[in-house]
């Protein structure tokens, strides 16, 4: 018989780092959980167990993965319970669940924390963008195939719609939305667990998971309204929306503006089909706008090697109003042009303030390559969604962390690796010795009790000697 056969198999690092008390009052990621009460916004957002573990210690195992430096829940359950079957249930359980409203819970989250940290007197804009996640696997649930940018070519996954706050310093996530488009993969599988009835008609039509699924297909110009009403509706206070030119859509500006009475700044790119502009009363489109109108008032910008000039228009069949600055560089025939609906706005305060819009793709970089994002390695929309749920808590926290601290999120979230790290190879190391003083006790008590002094004698001095090479099966009973 082999000595680590008998070792008494090794619990959840992360557990024991939860029960140890004099650990997690030491912890900032425990001590932001206790701060933000993040046990009472699982309450409200219905992410409860009547019975079992604690869907907060659960939650917070799930949040030091990328800690840990384990890259999906998948690694992360295989490498704490490979030698149990029932311990790792509760993770994918909890993550399976359709009548959990992890859009709320995120929402919530960051309102205590933009409440907390937000000053009065600051600027707050709303940023909203996408991002393309790939998907391995054609029978992950409403995945489909969308154009990346980065990759110049379609992929098989989800466009993810995220919303966020920018108060000058810090972003933080308020909600998201997953995107599907119309282009999905025909395939199927031999495996019983996809022959079954689709989870989409077992679960409730009420419950959070079955409305995200009806809602699937909506546009993406749809969804991005949906987010801002939700935010306006949970009292984020942002008088203007930043966003890229895909979201340049007149229809969509005039939507905004008319019914949810926020500005908008954003780029603009050229739609002769959708997109027309009347200066003069005459209609142009944003290429003709520039050719006829702006370039001949094109002036250097002074410290700056562009040119700039500056047009207000309106869009044709609304009241709306349109600052438009045009910015030509000189080292090639490029131009862009930028727009606010503020036309009080100055050109330098217009470019200005869309810049800010940049925070959002660094939320995108820091999330993939550091929290996991799009990594979750699952096939239900119900555990997508979670997983990219808990993507943006672990963000929000990590602003709430580094806002306390005077940090920023790289210096944050490596102090945090490094500390968990630390402390779970240290509990992990101390519970191998305990296992191991446990099994030679063990050894020493059946010695005694079969009356082999000899042998019990040879061990302790093994022990004593500190004889590495020594093995309690190497003394077989007689």
């Amino acid at each position: 018989m082999r000595a680590e056969s008998n070792l008494i198999p090794v619990a959840s690092d992360v557990q024991q780092y939860i029960e140890n008390p004099k650990i997690i009052l030491d912890n900032d990621l425990a001590l932001a959980f206790k701060e933000l009460r993040i046990s009472s916004l699982l309450n409200s957002a219905k992410i409860k167990k009547r019975t079992g573990h604690c869907v907060n210690r659960i939650v917070y195992d799930l949040i030091l993965i990328p800690f840990l430096m384990l890259g999906s829940v998948h690694l992360f359950v295989r490498a704490q319970y490979e030698k149990t079957s029932s311990d790792k249930n509760r993770f994918y359980r909890l993550l399976e669940q359709a009548n959990y409203n992890w859009r709320r819970f995120i929402l919530n989250l960051s309102y205590r924390i933009h409440d907390r940290i937000s000053m009065p007197d600051q600027e707050h804009f709303l940023v909203l963008d996408d991002t393309t996640c790939e998907v391995k696997g054609k029978l992950v649930e409403m995945a489909s195939y969308v154009y990346d940018h980065t990759k110049k070519k379609s992929i098989l996954g989800f466009q993810k719609l995220v919303l966020g706050i920018f108060d000058g310093h810090h972003l933080l996530p308020i909600g998201e939305r997953i995107c599907s488009g119309k282009h999905t993969p025909q395939a199927t599988s031999k495996a019983t667990k996809y022959r079954k009835v689709p989870k989409a008609k077992k679960i409730d039509p009420q419950s959070p998971g079955a409305i995200e699924r009806k809602q699937i297909k909506q546009t993406k110009l749809e969804k991005a309204f949906s987010l801002l009403k939700d935010a306006q509706k949970r009292g984020f206070q942002a008088s203007t929306l930043l966003m890229d030119s895909w979201f340049c859509f007149n229809s969509f500006i005039v939507k905004i503006v008319k019914r949810l009475k926020l500005q908008i700044i954003c780029q603009l790119k050229h739609l002769p089909r959708t997109n027309n502009y009347l200066f003069n009363n005459k209609r142009y489109t944003l290429k003709a706008l520039y050719t006829l109108v702006a370039k001949p008032k094109l002036r250097m910008v002074r410290n700056y090697h562009f040119k700039q000039a500056a047009v207000t228009v309106t869009i044709p069949e609304t009241d709306v109003k349109l600052k438009i600055v045009f910015v030509h560089n000189d080292d090639n025939d490029k131009w862009h042009a930028f727009a606010a609906t503020n036309i009080k706005l100055s050109a330098k305060a217009i470019l200005e303030a869309y810049s800010k819009r940049w925070s959002i793709e660094v939320f995108f970089k820091n999330s993939k390559q550091h929290l996991g994002y799009g990594k979750e390695q699952m096939s239900n929309l119900d555990s997508i969604i979670a997983c990219d749920a808990l993507v943006l808590m672990r963000y929000a926290i990590l602003t709430y962390i580094a806002s306390k601290e005077n940090a920023k999120f790289y210096t944050t979230f490596d102090n945090l690796r490094e500390q968990n790290s630390k402390q779970c190879f240290g509990i992990k190391l101390l519970q191998y010795f305990l296992d191991q003083l446990s099994f030679i006790l063990d050894k020493l008590e059946e010695f005694l009790q079969n009356d082999f002094k000899e042998q019990a004698i040879e061990l302790l001095q093994a022990l004593r000697n500190l004889n590495v090479q020594f093995m309690p099966e190497q003394t077989p009973l007689k």
